[in-house]
């Protein structure tokens, strides 16, 4: 028969008085507040006995298992303690010689009571222990790490290796010399050149309606019924579908949305139709067009105004190793990307990707990311019954993605939508499947693959 979850109150009184965890002890004789270690898991002089309380807790509560995550076994800790009322008196986690915490015992009146003090220092610490992910995205060696001086701060340790890119590929510093950079622009996607070696720029802001971008179509008249509704919807999606060809390369527009952990900081329209390249530019105001490129500047937002620092120190380091960006754009019928600082970037077509396998952007040469080929297969799937293909690509700045983590939960993140393939999935949805069920919707769409 399993035993019942103990309360929090009686059950820690009773470990405090047993001396039997290492460094776990009342502070002052009324015993109103106690000491917890509270040592950073990346620290070198980490022992199991510094988790001990943790893991007993998790034990008893049913909040986690005797094998499982310590850091979990922390987190929940640190709920149950915020739960319960208990105010956070001094945090000395990053103490050379003896990093802790100090609590102080919740008055009766504050039982259930969550301070805001506490919440904030919840958030401070998971920013902290999640920092441990940078070791996976940094080429620092694990076992250099562990060596290092312990009179080193943790929270500075991680952001001095959050340099993400050298050694992983080999392209420490990379930064060809300008014939080396002329040899790489000749890259061709989708056969069509890069923006890099197109001799006329492609669009500048404003320029979208002379385009003639796909707007969007006027609804079927109401008096309009059965057929005549499907064969008029079918025409305005063929031509729509049209709109955003010119036999050379898809046309289409990018909303660039911005995330800092989950909230959104910026939203602009990219009108040009090569593409845009994200940089952290914070004299910049707005987006600008370069010349060398043919492609829309896109600054990222400084976080100098977040209220949590430790997320703003993190998302800080990001930015300033941007360097010249990450580059999104439209080759003939293909998105590629391509980076160019030393801060990652890993991509996926879906924001709930569960994958575990990191998607990069690579740095050497420009990576196909999604064929307007998969686009158009998606809607055929979608007219037998399938979902709507995507019409967005999903950036994660920094941080190694998918790998299980929510993308809202990552420091930097983008979402990219492409305007054009919105629209026709919007019409698609809008539409249903049983209203494009059409012989020659379906031989537009296999000449569109072809094109492609």
């Amino acid at each position: 028969m399993a035993h019942p979850k103990p309360l929090l109150i009686p059950w820690l009184r009773e470990q405090i008085n047993s001396n039997q965890y290492p460094g776990v002890r009342w502070t002052n004789p009324k015993q109103t507040e106690f000491s917890i270690p509270w040592k950073h898991g990346l620290r070198h002089d980490s022992r199991d006995n510094d988790i001990l309380i943790f893991k007993a807790w998790a034990e008893v509560s049913g909040n986690g298992q005797a094998h499982g995550d310590a850091s979990v076994w922390k987190r929940n800790f640190r709920s149950a303690l915020r739960a319960k009322g208990f105010r956070l008196v001094s945090d000395m986690q990053k103490d050379d010689a003896n990093p802790h915490k100090v609590y102080h015992w919740p008055e009766e009146a504050a039982v259930g009571v969550k301070s805001c003090a506490g919440s904030q220092e919840q958030d401070n610490s998971e920013l902290l222990e999640e920092s441990v992910i940078f070791v996976h995205l940094l080429t620092v060696n694990s076992s250099d790490f562990l060596q290092s001086s312990a009179k080193e701060d943790i929270l500075q340790e991680c952001l001095k290796d959050l340099n993400i890119g050298p050694g992983a590929e080999g392209t420490a510093g990379f930064q060809p010399p300008p014939e080396q950079q002329q040899l790489q622009t000749s890259i061709v996607i989708g056969a069509h050149p890069l923006p890099g070696q197109q001799q006329y720029p492609v669009m500048v802001e404003g320029a979208a309606c002379e385009a003639g971008l796909p707007e969007q179509p006027a609804h079927p008249m109401g008096e309009d019924v059965g057929g005549a509704i499907d064969e008029q919807f079918v025409a305005q999606f063929q031509q729509t579908m049209s709109n955003t060809s010119d036999r050379d390369h898809f046309k289409t527009q990018f909303r660039v949305t911005v995330y800092y952990r989950g909230v959104k900081v910026s939203e602009q329209l990219v009108e040009n139709e090569a593409g845009f390249r994200l940089v952290y530019r914070p004299e910049m105001v707005g987006m600008a067009y370069d010349d060398k490129s043919g492609l829309t500047l896109v600054t990222l937002p400084s976080p100098v105004a977040m209220l949590d620092q430790t997320q703003a120190c993190l998302t800080q380091r990001i930015l300033d190793n941007m360097g010249d960006g990450v580059e999104v754009g439209m080759s003939g019928y293909v998105v590629y990307g391509q980076r160019y600082g030393e801060s990652k970037a890993f991509w996926s077509l879906s924001n709930f990707n569960d994958s575990v396998v990191p998607q990069e952007i690579s740095k050497l040469e420009p990576l196909p990311l999604y064929p307007m080929k998969d686009f158009f297969q998606g809607i055929k799937d979608f007219i037998d019954g399938g979902p709507c293909p995507p019409a967005s690509l999903f950036l994660c700045l920094g941080e190694k993605w998918p790998d299980k983590r929510p993308w809202v939960k990552k420091l930097v993140t983008v979402e990219v939508v492409l305007t054009s393939l919105k629209l026709l999935n919007n019409m698609a949805i809008e539409g249903g499947a049983s209203s494009l069920q059409s012989v020659e919707l379906q031989l537009s769409l296999d000449e569109m693959m072809e094109v492609c």
